[in-house]
């Protein structure tokens, strides 16, 4: 993996930048932060090519960003008000019936895990909420791992059974 000098790569290269980013009509201050951009994008890459490539590397940046620029701002023209453009996004919140819904549904899990026989919801908690192996839990409870596997066989299925009962009612 190549590592490039970022002090010396800004001090050379961050005027010539900005001028080749406001050749692109674009305002001094976005021209500013295309070519910070541009210089947080070298210092985030893993793998950058080789020190001999950073001039055309760190241009074609500059020129990808300006486009993404564009981009956005052809997008934006499409939203009344470009300041309030992110109302219009959808929201990743759940609605209001999601939500209960969501908490019927644990309700009636955890009813469901209680009513599973002391063992076999022993080995169902620390697999699924812990989320320890079979070796692990049959470590921890003193019994072969393939028993373990044997009593989360059985709780998933008595748990399957139960939720299609309530499902029923």
């Amino acid at each position: 993996m190549t590592q490039w000098d970022i002090n010396q790569l800004f001090r050379t290269y961050h005027a010539r930048l900005r001028h080749f980013v406001q050749k692109r009509k674009l305002a001094w201050y976005t021209a500013d932060d295309i070519v910070q951009d541009t210089f947080l994008r070298v210092v985030a890459t893993p793998s950058l090519p080789d020190v001999k490539y950073a001039q055309s590397y760190l241009y074609r940046t500059a020129q990808n960003l300006v486009v993404d620029h564009f981009r956005r701002e052809r997008i934006l023209k499409f939203v009344p008000d470009a300041e309030k453009s992110l109302e219009y996004v959808a929201s990743d919140s759940p609605l209001p019936d999601q939500i209960v819904w969501s908490r019927q549904e644990l309700r009636r899990l955890q009813s469901a895990i209680n009513k599973l026989p002391a063992s076999t919801r022993e080995v169902f908690v620390l697999a699924r909420l812990e989320g320890k192996t079979y070796a692990e839990i049959g470590e921890k409870l003193g019994i072969p791992p393939q028993t373990a596997f044997s009593r989360m066989v059985r709780a998933l299925t008595l748990l399957r059974d139960q939720t299609k009962i309530d499902e029923k009612n």
